[in-house]
C-alpha cells in the first residue's frame, strides 16, 4: 500500500491511531475515537495469550511499529533511489 493509498483510506495526512482491546480480547489498531472497522486486528490464540500474559499489548504494539517502520523504509528507498543513465567510470 502506498502512502497515497493510506492517506485516502485515513482521510487526512495526519491521523492519531490507537491500539485498543476489543470485547472479544483481540487487539485492534484504528483511528482514535473511531468505532469503524479496525485498520489492523491482532489476535493471539489461547496458548500464546497465556504465555504473554500482560505483555500481549506491548507485543502487539511492537508488531505495529515494525510494520510502520517497514513501510516508511520502503517509501524512503523509493524516494532516494538514484537513476544512472550513464555507465560509471569506476565501480567500487
Amino acid at each position: 500500500m502506498s502512502v497515497e493509498e493510506l492517506q485516502k483510506l485515513l482521510g487526512t495526512q495526519e491521523t492519531v491511531l490507537e491500539l485498543v482491546q476489543l470485547d472479544d480480547g483481540a487487539l485492534a489498531l484504528r483511528a482514535s475515537g473511531s468505532e469503524e472497522s479496525p485498520l489492523v486486528r491482532i489476535e493471539f490464540n489461547e496458548d500464546v495469550r497465556k504465555l504473554l500474559g500482560d505483555n500481549a499489548g506491548m507485543i502487539a504494539q511492537q508488531m505495529v511499529q515494525a510494520a510502520i517502520y517497514g513501510v516508511m523504509e520502503q517509501q524512503m528507498n523509493k524516494w532516494h533511489a538514484n537513476v544512472v543513465d550513464q555507465k560509471p567510470q569506476h565501480y567500487s
